[in-house]
């Protein structure tokens, strides 16, 4: 709460400054590498998000900033940016951005305006799901030589105010990292930026942002800091600190406002910075919509549930990793978790002879299993993967270790229903477990693999329990999402 009230205090007492510090003319008329650009999909102001939009939905943004500049023998003057973009979610995981710069410097009664150079940028972010703990994503961005390149009068004295183009091609490469936490979110944004233009030097961006709760949909506040540091022939350094509040005004329509701080060689010292967000869908029946919409808990649409009698089951011993008894360990999970439901009955094969136990059973012999025994579903299968890696922990040699062990394991299995008489269901689907097994971090550690730290083999087997009856769960959770049968309990 006193973050929140920092930044409130910071704003409102920046908005009501009413100029800011002189714009350093000197740095404002240096070339810039354009695909230095704000966010259009999730993020900040400066900070970009990680999170993706999802597919089929957009964001529009509108961002507008007055700085005032001072040419010699001209006198006072402005120096208006507006930025101009959209992104599209084309994939669950893949967003695809256009950003169009408008730029107006007037001073002394001589305006110059046009456009700046058009930005292009794709992320594809992990995991692709919403919401989500944490995202990592990879964002390219190219900006086109395509703005404004001819003079005015403004021009004629010493230089004008700034380019509207670099003339050049430019490339930049970011890497992100989202946070979500109940009441907040951190943004981690770091990448590298180059261009076609030898006065352009090669810069190191990086830069970090809080924000409060994502899910509250009337007003969210935020602080950002990026750091940027040229090299080569010489380097170059600059920062901004900014500090916002953004609030929902319509369904799906954010205001924004903003005041940043410079430092070192940033152009601007202060300056307040305003603009618009849309966000909604062009999937369906296009509309704008609000985005705290997507984090609301929606209940999965459970199939209806009728115990009009009670189904009979077989489950065959699994096949595959018959040195771990891997098969006969799953059924006897499976068994445990549908003995409570009275609708359901799974027979035990042991007291019937000639019969197949285990292995995997085509649909002729699951067909006369059924009517051997009078059976309404028949359920086998093979476990393809059974993975158990003592030393899947993460490790930095001499620096620190994770010692973990992960046991993964995936089954392929195949239900086959017999309920309607002379009609044969089926349901084929593959699915996978986890378990993991975690020890303290260890700092230098000397060597690469110790197995004096690594997980012992009574924790080995608990890691393969714990992936086994993850396994059974998910197995269980699949069949519910299909079958009309089976409780839906067992669906998430």
């Amino acid at each position: 709460m006193n973050l929140y009230l920092l930044i409130v205090g910071l704003v409102l007492g920046g908005l009501a400054v009413p100029g800011g510090a002189q714009t350093d003319l000197a740095l404002l008329r240096q070339p810039t590498n354009a695909a230095l650009s704000l966010p259009l999909g999730q993020g900040l102001d400066l900070v970009h998000g990680a999170e993706p939009l999802g597919k089929g939905r957009f964001r529009l943004r509108l961002a507008n900033r007055s700085n005032s500049v001072v040419v010699p023998d001209l006198g006072k003057g402005s120096a208006y940016t507006g930025l101009y973009g959209m992104a599209y979610g084309l994939r669950p995981d893949l967003d695809l951005s256009l950003l169009v710069p408008f730029l107006m410097d007037t001073v002394g009664g001589l305006t110059k305006y046009g456009t700046g150079d058009l930005v292009l940028g794709a992320k594809w972010a992990r995991p692709k799901q919403v919401p989500a703990r944490a995202y990592t994503s990879v964002q390219i961005l190219l900006g086109l030589p395509l703005g404004f390149k001819g003079e005015t009068g403004l021009d004629q004295f010493q230089g004008g105010v700034r380019p509207y183009s670099s003339q050049a091609l430019d490339i930049g490469l970011q890497l992100e990292t989202d946070l979500h936490f109940r009441h907040g979110s951190m943004y981690f944004n770091g990448g590298f930026y180059r261009s076609g233009n030898p006065e352009i030097l090669p810069q190191l961006v990086y830069g970090i942002g809080l924000e409060s709760s994502r899910r509250h949909r009337r007003l969210r506040l935020n602080a950002e800091y990026q750091s940027r540091v040229a090299f080569s022939r010489q380097t170059q350094a600059s920062a901004v600190f900014k500090a916002g509040v953004r609030g929902e005004i319509f369904r799906g329509v954010e205001l924004e406002l903003n005041r940043e701080f410079g430092f070192l060689d940033y152009p601007y010292g202060t300056a307040t910075t305003f603009g618009l967000r849309f966000h909604g869908t062009m999937t369906g029946r296009r509309r704008l919509e609000s985005r705290q919409a997507l984090y609301q808990v929606i209940p999965p649409v459970k199939p209806g549930y009728k115990p009009k009698r009670i189904t009979r089951l077989a489950v065959v011993d699994f096949a595959g990793f018959e040195e771990y008894q891997a098969g006969r360990r799953l059924v006897e999970k499976i068994k445990t978790r549908l003995e409570p439901h009275d609708s359901l009955v799974v027979v035990d094969l042991a007291r019937y002879a000639d019969i197949p136990r285990k292995g995997v059973l085509t649909p002729a012999q699951a067909a006369e299993l059924a009517r051997k025994l009078g059976v309404d579903a028949v359920i086998t299968g093979s476990i393809s993967v059974y993975n158990i890696d003592r030393f899947s922990g993460r490790h930095v040699p001499y620096v620190f270790e994770v010692p973990q062990t992960k046991v993964q394991v995936e089954l392929r299995y195949r239900v086959l229903s017999f309920q309607a008489p002379g009609r044969i269901e089926t349901f084929t689907q593959q699915v996978g477990g986890q378990g993991r097994v975690r020890d303290q971090v260890r700092l230098l550690p000397t060597d690469k693999h110790d197995i004096t730290v690594s997980a012992s083999s009574r924790e080995v087997e608990a890691a393969q329990e714990e992936a086994l009856d993850d396994l059974a769960a998910r197995v269980l959770t699949s069949m519910a999402a299909k079958f009309t049968w089976m409780p839906p309990d067992f669906l998430p």
